[in-house]
């Protein structure tokens, strides 16, 4: 059994700095109660941390995890600091201690709060235990507030209180409040925004930045050993347009530090909403700037933006940097003039079609006939891309056909299948009764607990019977618990899963129509490589090779 020692820290306490409820300080109090208190010492201790999560809610992988092992019966007892570690939200810890662990017998200590369930056998706790937790709850509301416009006020004198700075500068090593410039970077910012005053056009920027192999703001951070999460971490890395313009737009660059443009919906919940511009809040000179405030206005004035776009228009030409300077080349690309009608704003293969070079989604142009071609090959020319205009319809076609080829293969076996179909659900009929019967029997024993406690708890039996009757009903829930885990061991539902997802493409061999629904239920991606080369890979890979016993049915090519 475990002795489980709960501990949370919460960023509103590593922000008050306050040293007394720090991770190390309660492992401390913990195991030197649990070294006096002989009856605990000869229990096993595991440890259950959340350093970071709020106390307003109990979506915490630490106590989501302690709870994982109350419920399978590991659990002799917890121990926390106090109440408002294990949460501070008062319903739900006074459910807690009141009800569901003492239904468990799960003993459930707080020391600074002097209590003990031990001490409460067949009593509830007495109104102070409530009250405690009543002003947990409330004066986790309150610090919240307090943090929050404590925050807020360093942010209005100049403090810089995110976690990470933005590329083109570092964390002090005096202030960890403060950015300084990271020479290296900045030096590429300072490039970003000549390139750009000399070409106006952010795709030749980036360009230019990935010809000369200059690191990407992610790739940079990792290189400098900065551990944060990144999206698409196993997507390939380049500059592009929309990096370009953020770097472009950012007033972090002339010493301003833009803030407030998120709240949380409540106190102790993650969910945010974006809050309007004009709620937005600027500290001016908060640091060195990177950038003159005369440059960073003017590309990004409407000024510089049409008298750019006039020059463009006269040459008729694109800009294309060099070593040299500024260079023009006839648009094969760029069709922002062109006067197009309108094509269908959906399709059935939209958001899956993607570049066979660096696997992101390629970009679709809706126009009658529409089309398809990667961003990233004709904003920086990226090495391995898809180099083509590809068009939807010749794409439709080929997974309309590819969806027919492996639907005429299943149409061979029909008969086979309709047997193997049979089966399955034979199986998942007799499997169905057997589960529910377990689980009947599982919530029949629960509620013999709950009838037990209040019969306890009435005073109609005495505790021995109690104990003695909930630990049969807690054995008998453990085995049927093992028999219901031992189905999804051996994995019955496999060949009824297999069945439904193969009958998907019954009647498909002589498709017609491609449906979004179709590609839906059987297409996960349509990769584009160029050169007539498609690939098409199916959600049901794994159940078409089992079933048609052939090789490389999930990849489908075929020449545009």
């Amino acid at each position: 059994m475990i002795m489980a020692l709960y501990m949370r820290l919460s960023k509103e306490d590593d922000e008050a700095v306050d040293e007394s409820n720090s991770i190390t300080n309660q492992r401390y109090i913990l195991r030197r109660y649990i070294e006096r208190m002989p009856e605990l010492s000869r229990y096993r201790l595991v440890e259950y941390v959340d350093d970071g999560y709020s106390g307003k809610n109990f979506e915490r992988p630490g106590i989501e995890r302690l709870m994982e092992d109350v419920k399978s019966g590991q659990i002799y007892g917890i121990a926390v600091k106090d109440f408002s570690r294990f949460g501070r939200n008062h319903i739900e810890v006074g459910n807690y201690i009141e009800k569901i662990f003492p239904l468990l017998d799960i003993r459930f200590i707080a020391l600074n709060n002097h209590f003990d369930s031990a001490d409460y056998m067949g009593t509830t706790p007495d109104m102070d235990v409530a009250f405690e937790n009543l002003m947990y709850d409330y004066f986790s509301e309150e610090n919240s507030i307090k943090i929050k416009n404590d925050l807020f006020h360093k942010r209005m004198r100049g403090k810089y209180m995110a976690t990470f700075a933005p590329y083109g500068y570092k964390k002090s090593s005096e202030d960890h409040n403060k950015i300084v410039i990271d020479n290296e970077a900045a030096d590429v910012v300072r490039l970003i925004f000549n390139l750009y005053e000399e070409c106006g056009v952010k795709a030749e920027v980036a360009r230019y930045l990935n010809e000369k192999h200059i690191a990407t703001p992610q790739e940079y951070a990792k290189k400098k050993g900065i551990a944060k999460h990144w999206k698409y971490e196993q997507e390939k890395k380049f500059w592009n347009g929309s990096i370009i313009g953020r770097i472009l737009k950012n007033p972090i660059y002339i010493g301003n530090t833009v803030f407030h443009k998120k709240e949380v919906v409540e106190v102790g919940s993650k969910r945010t909403r974006c809050l309007p511009q004009d709620e937005w809040k600027t500290c001016e000179n908060t640091h060195e700037e990177i950038i003159q405030k005369k440059q960073f206005e003017w590309v990004n004035s409407e000024e510089f933006k049409a008298s750019n776009h006039a020059v463009r228009n006269k040459i008729g030409n694109h800009s294309a940097i060099t070593d040299e300077g500024t260079k023009y080349y006839d648009s094969a690309v760029y069709c922002e003039g062109e006067k197009r009608k309108r094509g269908n704003k959906d399709s059935p293969i939209k958001g899956i079609v993607k570049c066979g070079g660096c696997r992101h989604n390629m970009t679709r142009r809706n126009r009658r006939n529409a089309s398809y071609y990667c961003r990233h090959y004709y904003e920086i020319k990226a090495t391995g891309c898809c180099s083509e205009n590809v068009k939807e319809i010749e794409l439709m076609q080929i997974v309309r056909e590819a969806i027919s080829r492996q639907a005429a293969l299943f149409a061979d076996r029909k008969e086979l299948s309709r047997l193997y179909r049979d089966s399955a659900k034979q199986q998942k009929e007799q499997m169905e009764k057997e589960q529910e019967f377990l689980r009947n029997k599982i919530e029949q024993c629960k509620n013999e607990n709950f009838s037990l406690y209040e019969q306890y708890k009435n005073e109609e039996i005495d505790s021995y019977k109690f104990q003695e009757q909930r630990q049969k009903n807690l054995r008998m829930i453990e085995v049927y618990q093992q028999q219901l885990g031992q189905y999804a061991e051996n994995n019955v539902e496999t060949s009824l899963d297999r069945s439904d997802i193969l009958s998907l493409l019954e009647g498909k061999e002589n498709l017609s129509e491609l449906t979004k629904e179709t590609v839906e239920q059987l297409v996960s991606a349509v990769y584009v490589y160029g050169n007539g080369k498609v690939e098409i890979v199916f959600k049901v890979k794994d159940e078409l090779e089992s079933f048609l016993e052939s090789t490389n049915n999930s990849t489908v090519q075929k020449n545009i």
